[in-house]
C-alpha cells in the first residue's frame, strides 16, 4: 500500500509545482471530471444514463428518451451535491453530522418509494426519507442467499457520533488523507446510516476529505466495479482494509493524471472518450441489465 501511496504524494508534488493553472485549463479540467464523477458513482449504482447522456443532462438539461426520471434525479442530485461539498471545502465547513444529513437531502432531492425487504426477509416497498438516518432495518439479500446486516437504526446515531469522533482524531493526529478517506468510506458503509444513498454518499464525503488536504477526487471507475466491490468485501471478510486503501490510492492516480495532462497542455478531450462511451453504452444493452440488477448489498 505504500508505495501506491508514495506514488500519489508524487504526482501531487508534481502538480502542486505547476500551479496555479490557469483559468481556462482549471474550467476544463472541473467540467469533465464533474460530468465523469457524476456518470461513473451513479452507474456504479445501476443508473442507465450513459456518459454521453449524462454530459447532456449536466450541461444542457436534457433529459434521455425513454430512461427512468429517477436515474435523471439522482443524476441532478448528484451533481449538486458535489458542488454543495466542494463549496463546503472552500468554506472550511466541518465534516459532521448535521451537513452529512444535509448533504443526503441535496443528493436524493425528494422522497420516493424504493424496494427493500424486511428483517424476515420478505420483500416490500419502502418509503425513502431524505435528510433522516433509517428508522426501519435496511438489511439486503446476497447473491448467495444470505441477509447482510447493516448497523441497526437504533444504534446508527451513536455508530455516526463514533465515526466523526474517529475521522477528526486522525485528522488531529496527521494521519495520511488517503488512509482517512478510504477507511471513512469503507466504515460510512457499514453503517448504512440512510434507507437509500449510502454508495454515493461515502464517495462524495471520501472526496470531501481528499480535496481538504489538497488532493484530486478520487473516481471509481464503472467499469472496475466489481473489483471495488470486491474489495469492500475482502475487507469484510479480513477486517483488514490495505487493499482498499491502496484501491483508493489507485482511484485518485485518474483524475491527478487528468490534471497534469491538461497542465502539460496535452487534450484532455479526446478520441478515447469517444471510445469509451461507445463502449459503456454496448455494456449498458447487455441484455437483462436494469438498474439494481445484481447490485453488492452494500450499495442499495
Amino acid at each position: 500500500m505504500s508505495n501506491i501511496i508514495e506514488e500519489i504524494d508524487r504526482l501531487k508534488e508534481e502538480l502542486d509545482a505547476l500551479r496555479p493553472l490557469p483559468s481556462e485549463i482549471v474550467g476544463q479540467i472541473e467540467q469533465k471530471l464533474r460530468i465523469e464523477s457524476n456518470y461513473h458513482s451513479n452507474a456504479v449504482e445501476g443508473n442507465s444514463l450513459t456518459l454521453g447522456e449524462t454530459r447532456s443532462l449536466i450541461l444542457h438539461g436534457l433529459t434521455a428518451h425513454g430512461k427512468p426520471m429517477r436515474d435523471h434525479l439522482d443524476i441532478e442530485g448528484h451533481d449538486e451535491a458535489v458542488k454543495t461539498m466542494e463549496d463546503a471545502v472552500k468554506r472550511n465547513e466541518s465534516l459532521n453530522e448535521v451537513f452529512i444529513r444535509n448533504l443526503h437531502k441535496v443528493l436524493l432531492k425528494e422522497p420516493y418509494e424504493n424496494d427493500a425487504i424486511t428483517p424476515d426477509g420478505q420483500p416490500v416497498k419502502r418509503r425513502i426519507a431524505i435528510g433522516e438516518y433509517k428508522t426501519q432495518p435496511n438489511n439486503v439479500r446476497t447473491s448467495t442467499g444470505e441477509i447482510y446486516y447493516f448497523t441497526p437504526p437504533d444504534q446508527v446515531k451513536s455508530a455516526m457520533g463514533d465515526l466523526i469522533d474517529w475521522y477528526r482524531r486522525q485528522e488531529d493526529e496527521g494521519e495520511h488523507p488517503i488512509v482517512i478517506a478510504a477507511t471513512f468510506h469503507y466504515r460510512f458503509i457499514r453503517i448504512h446510516p440512510f434507507d437509500d444513498g449510502n454508495g454515493r454518499m461515502a464517495r462524495l464525503l471520501m472526496n470531501m476529505i481528499l480535496i481538504r488536504h489538497g488532493y484530486t477526487v478520487s473516481i471509481v471507475l464503472t467499469e472496475e466495479r466489481d473489483q471495488y466491490i470486491g474489495m469492500l468485501e475482502q475487507a469484510d471478510k479480513t477486517e483488514d482494509l490495505t487493499e482498499f486503501i491502496a484501491y483508493i490510492a489507485h482511484c485518485c492516480k485518474y483524475a491527478l493524471n487528468l490534471h497534469l495532462k491538461a497542465a502539460h497542455g496535452e487534450d484532455i478531450e479526446d478520441v478515447e472518450d469517444i471510445d469509451k462511451e461507445i463502449a459503456l453504452f454496448k455494456r449498458s444493452l447487455r441484455p437483462g441489465r436494469h438498474r439494481g440488477d445484481s447490485l453488492s448489498p452494500r450499495f442499495r
